[in-house]
């Protein structure tokens, strides 16, 4: 086989990879491949066939892969995941949120949470409150009227 046919055997072979694994990352791979490939081809040194695969790998991870990306990904729904999935929530205080030490307890899906109301404000048990900010352990919640 000539280097021209290894750089497609490669490409080719990476374009196949590229159908099994997420991210783009192969088949701009692939193109570098196919790029030196043509360089190869035309009679280029081996120097010149790994330069050029280099160039055109780092062009083609720079433009096509984010064109890929946002074309595949074109309405896919992105899904708030750890403290970014608490803002928002409504939940309620199971222990008093007071104003000396405007801190108490709020419970999440069953786990009891530090909170601080963000007004200052106490907030009685029971009562309905808003997450809007997460530090660490401690929720920083509004009251909902």
């Amino acid at each position: 086989m000539t280097p021209a046919q290894y750089w497609l055997a490669a490409a080719i072979i990476l374009f196949i990879l590229e159908i099994v694994t997420p991210g783009f990352v192969l088949a701009n791979v692939a193109v570098a491949c196919m790029a030196s490939s043509a360089a190869a081809w035309f009679g280029a040194s081996v120097t010149i066939q790994v330069i050029v695969f280099i160039v055109a790998g780092l062009i083609s991870l720079v433009t096509v892969r984010p064109l890929l990306h946002k074309t595949f990904m074109k309405g896919a729904k992105h899904h708030a995941t750890g403290a970014h999935a608490l803002l928002g929530r409504i939940v309620r205080v199971t222990e008093e949120i007071s104003v000396p030490s405007v801190e108490g307890r709020v419970q999440v899906d069953g786990d009891s949470w530090r909170a601080i109301s963000i007004d200052h404000a106490t907030i009685k048990t029971g009562d309905s409150v808003r997450i809007v900010r997460v530090d660490s352990t401690i929720l920083y919640v509004e009251h909902v009227k």
